[in-house]
């Protein structure tokens, strides 16, 4: 069957839709404010973001029981943030996945400082905590989800325990396996666990201090941080932090605009490693790989190559993503209502995104 243009487009969307909910959605609320309307902020935005305004005019309904979304960008002044249902415009939520590419931002900066190498072995630097199998996985590798490294333990530890965990459960049910990394893309959480070990090994710090130190407060991000809630605060560096819609925001753009890394590092962010998918990778629109050596996914929306990161965590599923091109941003968190289904929750993904990207953009030509 030959897929015309608007199949294949609603193809890789619905994959920005996939990658949102690829780790479930929890049950408990956090982010809930004072039940409304529809509520639009930031008006002198509101003429580049009539899709958003329409769309959230419709909830909340039968999927969606919350919505927040901010759209900004270039010859956008202020902001738009509009919300439906019961949440505020600057409600805090868990980011779930989100979270990775603060992360990598930060062994990024020390790439930039020479204190890491992106591709020499983790276990030069990690040589208790990572097992002899995988010597020649690079610390690139881990960023780009080819490291072939087992999936993360759900274990009540600390992330050295998840991680020693993660190794024990698989030399269990695989033993003699021998990993093969660099030869397809997996995305993997375990990467990311491993990843914020190597920020507290090489700076002798905290992983919560360090990304205090050099990304929250240089950015002013005050109400982000690593939860408290046990269920979130589990997943570390892999998914631990809670945020707003205007702190993911300026994150975002500080990223994309060269002020957290320098050059050099930059071109990284949109480094996708030229190997294949792995089949039961459900993140990546098609056979090829889709994450950057950032730990970004670039995806094409609408003939628009976009970049960012999606999770899902405490009953919100979550994104951020923005044109590089046509510098556009857009950040979103919904609540779904329990009875959605996997695919009434991937279309409403798909229509936010659209509705923020490419209808925003449209008007911005």
């Amino acid at each position: 069957m030959t897929t015309g243009p608007r199949a294949a487009r609603r193809l890789t969307v619905a994959c920005v839709a996939l990658a949102a909910l690829a780790t479930g959605v929890a049950a408990a609320p956090v982010a809930t404010a004072a039940p409304g309307a529809v509520v639009s902020h930031d008006v002198p935005a509101a003429r580049d973001t009539t899709a958003v305004r329409e769309l959230l005019a419709t909830l909340p309904d039968e999927v969606t029981d919350a919505a927040l979304v901010r759209v900004g960008g270039r010859g956008m002044p202020t902001p738009y943030t509009g919300t439906a249902g019961p949440v505020a415009a600057d409600a805090r939520f868990p980011v779930g996945s989100v979270t990775k590419i603060f992360t990598d931002a930060l062994v990024l900066q020390l790439v930039a400082e020479h204190r890491i190498g992106i591709d020499e072995p983790v276990r030069r630097y990690l040589p208790t905590s990572i097992p002899a199998a995988y010597a020649d996985v690079t610390v690139r590798q881990l960023l780009d989800h080819t490291s072939d490294l087992p999936r993360p333990a759900r274990v009540p530890l600390g992330p050295e325990g998840v991680v020693a965990a993660s190794f024990a459960a698989d030399a269990e049910a695989r033993p003699g396996r021998t990993p093969a990394p660099g030869t397809v893309q997996q995305y993997n959480g375990l990467n990311s666990f491993v990843a914020g070990l190597l920020v507290e090994r090489v700076t002798g710090r905290s992983f919560a201090g360090e990304l205090d130190r050099r990304i929250l407060r240089p950015l002013a991000l005050r109400d982000t941080g690593l939860s408290t809630d046990p269920s979130t605060a589990w997943a570390w560096s892999e998914g631990g932090l809670t945020s707003t819609a205007a702190d993911l925001d300026a994150f975002m753009r500080a990223l994309l605009d060269g002020r957290l890394l320098p050059p050099a590092q930059q071109r990284h962010l949109f480094e996708v490693p030229t190997v294949p998918s792995a089949p039961e990778n459900t993140s990546c629109p098609t056979a090829a790989a889709c994450f950057s050596a950032g730990g970004l996914m670039g995806i094409e929306l609408n003939g628009t190559r976009i970049w960012g990161k999606t999770g899902s965590s405490g009953g919100w599923t979550s994104g951020v993503f923005a044109s590089t091109e046509r510098h556009r941003r857009t950040v979103y968190t919904l609540r779904p209502d329990a009875l959605a289904t996997p695919a009434q929750q991937r279309g409403r993904v798909e229509a936010v995104v659209e509705a923020a990207l490419t209808s925003t953009e449209r008007r911005g030509r």
